[in-house]
């Protein structure tokens, strides 16, 4: 009896471990798929630069950001720099310069994570890291 029972818990929590599997969005080592091809150089708070493409944020390509109290998503194509700022708690102070010259300061989330590949890997980095982003 109490073999077939430790045989019926070992199952159980082998079934219980295999369901969670899909649990944390993309595999590791895998780039978000995206309908555009964004470009993009990225550096860090070190100031190590990453020259990207299939680049996006959180799988999206635009920017998701707060202006104000308001949502406001600016597709990459619109952009030319993102310099990033003072981290707020969650947020991160971003500054966006658009290819038509207009510059806005926003807030988005500092988890935020920004993908792409480098054509000898995938790379991703959350924007609580990020210095700036330059769009060629």
């Amino acid at each position: 009896m109490k073999r077939g029972l430790i045989l019926v818990l070992f199952s159980a929590v082998a079934m219980l471990c295999m369901g969670m599997g899909g649990l944390g969005g993309a595999p590791e080592g895998t780039v978000p798929e995206t309908d555009v091809r964004i470009q993009a150089d990225i550096v860090d708070r070190e100031g190590v630069k990453t020259s990207l493409n299939q680049f996006s944020m959180d799988g999206k390509t635009y920017l998701d950001a707060w202006r104000g109290q308001g949502k406001l998503t600016i597709p990459f194509q619109h952009i030319d720099t993102i310099s990033f700022g003072k981290i707020k708690g969650d947020v991160v102070v971003v500054e966006a310069k658009l290819k038509s010259g207009n510059v806005m300061t926003l807030t988005i989330l500092s988890r935020s994570q920004f993908y792409g590949s480098t054509g000898f890997g995938a790379f991703q980095i959350k924007s609580r890291d990020t210095a700036s982003i330059d769009f060629p």
